[in-house]
């Protein structure tokens, strides 16, 4: 019988520390070596949208670093690209096609080809990339596009918490939480649909429930954590039951204490103990 191999997929905090060598590059070099030989690795579009809108919304002088970030997310070989967590989640959970056709998978790797080929910032704003092998057309990228949709969801989720404060809003309940995500990725929410939706992203509802608590605390300044909500997306991926999300942020594996998914969810220090015990 063939063993099904783990995939392995980064938050966009830790592809930071790997460009900026907070995790030194042996310890990169180890991993993706256990990658490529015990493993998958999977790119979400998540961290992918983050790290472009990282480019968006830099300056001319941060490009070189904004755009090495992107490199090294790119690192690893047979990289596959995942679409966004909706569709992910229909795919994966549903057996459904894809609806989003702009940011399918083989786009996404022409758009990284010409980021990474751009000399500046200005030149990826313009149209002046040209591709290796391609000399004779040039080539931009819609980075706004990806800033945007990142912009968009953070607002709609900060004016939902915000509703949920001042009681105007009712929390969910698990049920009530899953038949709003059927409904947003076009599922019919029918009581076997629902179960399987609750078995799918257990973690990603423990995190939301851990935030509905936090959205009552006037402490909390949601502008300041607008990256929440983009780490509750990244769990949606988690309902893939080979998929290991690796996180720097210490506070994603504490909100889903008690899950069922929750022994998926590592720091990169566990991922490098894992390639350590596979030599």
């Amino acid at each position: 019988m063939t063993l099904r191999r783990p995939k392995f997929v980064f938050d966009t905090q830790v592809i930071s520390y790997l460009s900026d060598g907070t995790i030194p590059r042996a310890e990169w070099d180890a991993v993706r070596k256990f990658m490529s030989r015990r493993a998958r690795y999977a790119i979400s579009s998540i961290t992918l949208y983050e790290l472009l809108a990282g480019i968006e919304g830099g300056d001319e002088a941060h490009f070189r670093e904004n755009q090495r970030r992107i490199k090294v997310l790119c690192e690893p070989e047979k990289r596959k690209f995942l679409p966004l967590p909706g569709d992910f989640v229909r795919s994966a959970v549903f057996g459904l096609a894809l609806r989003n056709q702009s940011f399918q998978p083989h786009k996404l790797k022409i758009w990284i080809e010409v980021i990474l080929s751009a000399e500046a910032k200005k030149d990826l704003k313009d149209g002046r990339v040209t591709l290796r092998g391609d000399t004779d057309k040039t080539y931009g990228s819609p980075l706004s596009l990806f800033a945007d949709q990142i912009r968009r969801g953070k607002q709609a989720d900060a004016i939902r918490l915000e509703k949920l404060r001042q009681e105007l809003l009712n929390a969910s309940t698990q049920e009530t939480w899953s038949r709003a995500v059927l409904a947003r990725i076009d599922v019919p929410s029918d009581p076997a649909n629902v179960m399987k939706l609750q078995a799918a992203l257990d973690a990603a509802w423990r995190y939301e429930l851990a935030r509905y608590e936090l959205a009552k605390s006037q402490h909390y300044d949601f502008a300041k954590h607008d990256s929440d909500w983009l780490d509750g997306q990244q769990l949606y991926y988690l309902a893939d039951p080979l998929v290991h999300f690796i996180t720097a942020d210490a506070k994603i594996k504490h909100r889903t204490q008690g899950s069922s998914q929750a022994d998926r969810i590592l720091r990169f220090g566990e991922l490098k103990e894992m390639a350590q015990a596979a030599r």
